[in-house]
């Protein structure tokens, strides 16, 4: 998945003139100083590519197992020599000039080294999923409050424009309230191979894990606050990986989420890992695309696009009569910049992970000035973040699987 990424990620680059952008950007005097650890292969899209149009924010270090292979990611990415390579995540750790550290592990161990970085001083970006569990989740949630670190869940697509314009429709209330959302994505087969870790039970792998993009846009939209909120899961329905069937390769769920003083919204979600080939033999790519639908009262929502909304988006409100029939009555949408959430700030070539990272840099800095809690910009809680955690767990224990980091 990563090498499509990066590939998509290198042509929008090329049609937008990021290099030129790059080259003669100048950082700040005192940047976030941001250790990686883990070599991996989403670290260009989602942390170097970022920080490199970012004036506030530097990479000085990548930890990895064997350090040749940290040395490798520094040198092809042209890092050095302001970026040390380490050959174990613990050098990097006691590493005193580093702020931060993103954590792009297996999620299986995102837990470990994300609460092992904030006892060693560090605020911590750490991917989705969070953790392995809901347990694990309260730890690191714990763990931040103890020692006064900034933790954030990288549910990236949550900081880019699109999200926060399609929020403002629903909540406007000029559509009524919200009864019913779908969300759903897929990756063909052959985007992950067989061995992939995400399909590694042990690494707490599974589509429910790692595309977990879709549980938590029914959360995000189906309340307005959902750490206020309860959820019941009413069915479960998963496609087991052949080699293991503790893993899921694709789950598809039905959810109710009730908020006080609203009605119950009933979610419907379908994860695909390894979407099976058409006919034997078709690549299904259209499946790539991440789609979902918001039924209000008075109207139908389609937001396609949702997770990478800066490769293309589209959100398309469809009206609907009393009987809460559609009229033919529409209109289309897109938002790449500034919005609702971030004022008039950033640029149209933002990607999503880089509007993270505006995030990630501003809360780190405020919470350095002792104002965190004056921090109004675009944010994912720990509380949300536990939350989510819940109803994924929630999801297995109704698909009759057991959760992970057991």
């Amino acid at each position: 998945m990563s090498w499509a990424g990066e590939l998509l990620l290198n042509i929008h680059s090329w049609r937008n003139g990021t290099a030129k952008i790059k080259a003669s950007l100048t950082k700040d005097e005192n940047p976030l100083r941001i250790g990686v650890i883990s070599a991996a292969a989403i670290n260009y899209a989602a942390i170097i590519d970022p920080v490199q149009t970012h004036t506030g924010a530097i990479i000085v270090a990548i930890a990895a197992r064997s350090k040749a292979k940290a040395e490798a990611q520094i040198t092809k990415y042209g890092l050095a020599p302001t970026c040390k390579a380490y050959g174990s995540y613990g050098e990097l750790l006691a590493d005193p000039g580093i702020d931060a550290v993103y954590i792009p592990l297996p999620n299986g161990l995102h837990a470990e080294w994300a609460v092992k970085a904030m006892e060693a001083g560090k605020h911590v970006l750490i991917e989705k999923p969070v953790a392995s569990n809901a347990d694990q989740a309260r730890r690191i949630h714990e763990t931040a409050t103890a020692t006064g670190k900034v933790a954030l869940e990288a549910f990236h697509w949550r900081f880019h424009p699109a999200a926060h314009r399609m929020r403002e429709i629903v909540e406007s209330g000029k559509y009524g309230s919200v009864t019913e959302i779908s969300a759903e994505f897929g990756l063909p087969t052959g985007i992950l191979g067989k061995d992939d870790i995400r399909f590694n039970y042990d690494l707490a792998g599974g589509a429910s894990m790692d595309l977990a993009y879709v549980s938590c846009f029914c959360m995000y939209f189906a309340a307005p606050d959902s750490t206020a909120c309860d959820f019941r899961v009413l069915e479960a329905k998963p496609r087991p990986n052949r080699l293991d069937n503790k893993i899921d390769d694709s789950m598809e769920a039905h959810f109710v989420i009730e908020s006080p003083g609203r009605r119950p919204v009933n979610c419907h979600t379908f994860a695909d890992s390894a979407v099976p080939l058409l006919w034997g033999f078709i690549p299904q790519i259209w499946k790539a695309t991440p789609r979902s639908v918001i039924e209000l009262e008075k109207a139908r929502i389609e937001f396609d696009g949702f997770v990478l909304a800066t490769y293309g988006h589209s959100i398309v409100v469809k009206e609907k009569d009393m009987n809460g029939r559609l009229t033919g009555k529409k209109h289309a949408e897109s938002c790449y910049v500034d919005g609702p959430q971030w004022g008039t700030r950033g640029k149209s070539w933002w990607t999503t992970y880089r509007y993270q990272l505006e995030g990630f840099v501003d809360m780190v800095r405020a919470n350095e000035a002792g104002r965190e809690k004056e921090y109004h910009g675009p944010w994912m809680s720990l509380d949300e973040s536990t939350k989510l955690m819940e109803l994924i767990d929630a999801v297995y224990e109704k698909a009759g699987l057991p959760k992970r980091g057991l």
